[in-house]
């Protein structure tokens, strides 16, 4: 009886593990994005807060979550000017990020050392990243704060411009947004924040040539977070999975933003991106004189597209839908249909403030 009740109970502990480790699968595949041609493309989330300033979780756990939410790159950002929880912590302004680093290490997940500089408007918050020592940051003045992260190498962004609570009734680029702009300390801005699209950061990242961002700003746990359907991300577009390499692309604008199941930017990053999603097959039956599409779409984000020219009924689909990690299946009648070419506009990747992209399906 004993030896019938030990194998019970160890069946009951490897169902158990294999159920967790199913479920941990689920999770940690939960985001992904394929390669382009010669680029790595990584899921980045580059404004996150702990314990050490106004978070509500250990650093070492911001690398778990990213783990589960399958993430890349992460970056501390810890407040330097708020940190109501300093009274009951030892360590300074570097200390969260070398919690996270040494767990990030552990797990494959790059951890970046960063700070927000958090001033009332104008200027408003910003994030300092790749920086060396963020304890050098706590001085009085907004822009020798801003300098010194300059000088130390950072890549600096304005975040969140929409927020209600610095801007409650008009979103606008200040004078000293200007100054820190020509001096070339503000290389990027924010257009995603949390759950909030900011449509005039939109504009100003194109009109000014800055690098696009979509971060989390999370605090509490992302799983207890109200995101806009998933996780916001920036997706770097890196030649390899090193700082230098992430930092490079920041500096050459290869991002893009994956926000709301929607997908905002360069409009040839999203077309190479993708290209890189969709795996079409297509073969021909001639005895019915039709062509059989079976497209997949292999990455996290639904592909809905819109076909351009008036056609007769049921010859091509109006509207072709794709979701996340899924695949549809369908054909046109070429008897119906004159054209060898379709194009499709694609409702959920957008560039230049407006436009959606292109999408062209051969018939033959």
């Amino acid at each position: 009886m004993k030896t019938i009740i030990k194998y019970l109970l160890i069946t009951i502990a490897l169902i158990l593990s294999l159920s967790v480790s199913a479920q941990y699968h689920r999770q940690t595949s939960e985001l992904y994005f394929p390669d382009i041609k010669g680029y790595q493309t990584l899921k980045c989330d580059f404004h996150i807060h702990t314990v050490f300033s106004d978070g509500q979780v250990w650093p070492d756990y911001r690398v778990t979550e990213a783990i589960m939410d399958g993430i890349d790159v992460i970056a501390i950002t810890d407040h330097i000017e708020y940190t109501p929880h300093k009274d009951k912590l030892k360590g300074d302004f570097n200390t969260a990020y070398e919690i996270a680093k040494k767990e990030g290490d552990k797990y494959g997940v790059m951890v970046i050392r960063g700070a927000e500089i958090t001033r009332s408007m104008p200027p408003g918050h910003l994030n300092a990243i790749f920086i060396k020592d963020a304890n050098k940051l706590d001085v009085e003045n907004v822009e020798d704060a801003v300098a010194e992260a300059y000088n130390q190498g950072a890549f600096i962004f304005w975040n969140h411009p929409c927020w209600k609570a610095q801007q409650p009734d008009t979103v606008k680029w200040f004078d000293i947004h200007t100054r820190l702009y020509d001096k070339g300390y503000i290389h990027g801005i924010e257009v995603v924040n949390f759950s909030q699209f900011c449509p005039e950061a939109w504009n100003w990242a194109i009109e000014k040539d800055l690098t696009l961002m979509s971060n989390s700003d999370i605090h509490s746990t992302t799983s207890m977070s109200s995101f806009a359907k998933h996780r916001p991300v920036t997706l770097v577009f890196a030649k390899e999975f090193s700082q230098n390499s992430v930092r490079n692309a920041l500096d050459n604008k290869r991002t893009l933003l994956y926000y709301n199941e929607t997908l905002y930017g360069n409009q040839d990053l999203l077309s190479q991106l993708l290209e890189s999603s969709l795996i079409i097959k297509k073969r021909y039956d001639k005895d019915q004189n039709i062509v059989i599409f079976d497209i997949t779409n292999i990455s996290s984000a639904p592909v809905t597209m819109y076909r351009h020219k008036d056609l007769p009924p049921r010859s091509v689909p109006r509207k072709i839908e794709i979701p996340a990690k899924s695949n549809i299946h369908f054909h046109v009648d070429l008897d119906r249909v004159e054209t060898k070419t379709i194009w499709f506009s694609v409702r959920n990747y957008i560039y230049d403030i407006d436009k959606n992209l292109e999408f062209e399906l051969k018939l033959k």
